[in-house]
């Protein structure tokens, strides 16, 4: 199925989303909004591909799929000062993927803290969010989020990159709906923004239900591969992890962790 870009427009117009681009291929749309957004006033802004080229995770990983068999989406938010709650926003896109992945296509994914998305225990989505200051208005200093959600939409079994992910078309055997799966991701995106930063404990809550780290015994592998290994009991006010390290309460930023895995 194609992306109709006249047809997402039409249904997110009552959204935060007023310049909605599908463009048939690029290098990255985070990378494309974050350079503009010092020279224009990009929030409020989607980009869309089905063929992202040298998309990027967290900690410079790339995130590579054949053409037309991903989508990548990356919205542009006007955050201003609110940089203390940054590390929401990743969390609040899984939601959204989790969202719109079970209107779209019927399933309930899960979510491993901090981004990546997952159905059937394998990943079919990650999320990175990139934070860039802007003060080309002259009016006030700010600045803007980008946040990118990259799905695995329908790479076949034999093209996926590793034995632990997975693509919806993989997962369902179905044929995927990408206007629809796009539309809902990013209506339930600009729903959940309306509670950020303000509601930090309703999107705590809406987490915990979708999460599948919490309550698990887990190895959080820091920079330097120094390793705690506890419980995950729940996230702090800036949605940092909370570990029980029998008796020893650590608490890791995204930034902090390369790796998270299920003990």
């Amino acid at each position: 199925m194609t992306l109709d870009a006249d047809q997402l427009r039409t249904r997110l117009a009552d959204t935060r989303w007023h310049r909605i681009e599908v463009v048939e291929a690029t290098g990255s749309t985070n990378a494309d909004l974050v350079e503009r957004a010092a020279t224009e006033p990009v929030g409020g802004t989607v980009r869309i591909t089905t063929d992202q080229t040298a998309g990027r995770g967290r900690h410079a990983r790339t995130w590579t799929a054949p053409a037309g068999t991903q989508l990548a989406m990356s919205a542009a938010v006007d955050v201003g000062d609110h940089t203390e709650d940054l590390g929401w926003l990743s969390l609040l896109a899984g939601l959204a993927a989790v969202q719109g992945i079970g209107e779209a296509m019927g399933l309930r994914p899960t979510l491993k803290w901090p981004n990546d998305v997952l159905v059937g225990g394998k990943k079919v989505a990650g999320i990175l969010s990139e934070y860039t200051r802007t003060d080309h208005t002259q009016k006030r200093s700010g600045g803007i989020a980008v946040i990118g959600t990259g799905l695995n939409t329908t790479i076949p079994q034999d093209q996926l990159p590793v034995p632990t992910a997975t693509s919806l078309r993989v997962a369902t055997g179905r044929d995927v709906p990408l206007t629809d799966l796009a539309a809902s991701y990013l209506r339930a995106l600009s729903d959940l923004l309306d509670l950020w930063p303000h509601d930090l404990d309703g999107l705590a809550a809406r987490y915990r239900e979708s999460s599948d780290t919490i309550g698990r015994r887990v190895r959080l592998v820091l920079p330097g591969d120094s390793e705690v290994v506890g419980t995950a009991t729940g996230f702090d006010p800036a949605g940092r992890i909370i570990i029980d390290a029998d008796g020893r309460q650590v608490v890791a930023a995204a930034g902090d962790v390369t790796h998270l895995r299920a003990e």
